[in-house]
């Protein structure tokens, strides 16, 4: 039964909209004449994956390229229903559009500075913020914990976050070894990771109920492979790992960027 109510907090929690960002044209009852959201980055974190330092930075720089007037950001973490660690939204961010320059003129000069300063503001809290929770999520991540229960986070995570968002691009960032190991599927044989058969694990997928909808998202991926912090899989096994999720995603309404094994050369767009 707990685990039964934890579930339903966590599905709770995640269709609730939110913005962590408070709204400037709310606190000044002044009329937003453009709340569209012209990109929205998230940031998906699993949290059997610790990165090292590199990526963890690049995590950073490119999170840092969304957090702009008209943009979003929502960082969510995921493993399995273990150790506390079951999916949670850690932060849920976008700043407003500035008015545009013909709006300006019917504004009382001390509204206007008011205004400037909200905003201004509002870009500085908005960066400490999603920093903060980006820190304390790339932190939290833990080789130990038992499962990996990528699929069905990530069907979670689209359904009640991704597909919901009204942002006219959406960007997914996600932050994963990508080894499988849940009551779906796993990836691992005597330890190591199998060879895959990929037509086999998607029909596995399809059978689950979990073949989500990225609803267009751009997905870019890196941490593919990594073994704790400084270890990486071979050649042959990042090969079979990488044909799995090229199908996964051909199915499920998004488009594969680029997979980082484990670091990607391109910044996220």
């Amino acid at each position: 039964m707990k685990s039964v109510l934890l579930t339903l907090l966590t599905l709770t929690t995640l269709i609730l909209a939110r913005n962590d960002v408070p709204s400037c044209y709310a606190a000044l009852k002044m009329d937003n004449p453009n709340p569209t959201v012209e990109k929205e980055l998230f940031i998906l974190i699993d949290q059997t994956t610790p990165l090292d330092k590199n990526m963890m930075i690049y995590t950073y720089k490119n999170m840092m390229k969304f957090i702009k007037n008209g943009y979003a950001v929502t960082i969510a973490s995921f493993s399995a229903n273990a150790n506390g660690k079951y999916t949670d939204v850690a932060y849920a961010g976008r700043l407003e559009n500035l008015l545009p320059d013909s709006a300006k003129h019917n504004i009382a000069k001390k509204t206007l500075r008011t205004y400037q300063g909200c905003m201004n503001g509002q870009y500085k809290y908005a960066k400490k913020k999603a920093t903060k929770a980006l820190v304390r999520v790339l932190k939290g991540a833990n080789k130990k914990l038992p499962h990996s229960d990528i699929i069905k986070s990530l069907d979670d995570i689209a359904s009640h976050i991704i597909k919901p968002s009204k942002a006219s691009t959406k960007v997914v960032l996600l932050v994963s070894d990508m080894i499988e190991h849940s009551s779906i599927t796993s990836f691992y044989h005597k330890g190591l990771i199998k060879k895959i058969n990929v037509a086999k694990e998607m029909t596995k997928v399809k059978s689950s109920g979990h073949l989500t909808d990225f609803s267009g998202a751009d997905i870019y991926v890196i941490g593919t492979g990594v073994i704790g912090k400084k270890g990486y899989r071979d050649a042959k096994t990042l090969k079979r790992l990488t044909d799995f999720w090229e199908a996964y995603f051909a199915n499920t309404h998004a488009n594969l960027k680029a997979m980082g094994t484990p670091m990607l050369l391109e910044d996220i767009k």
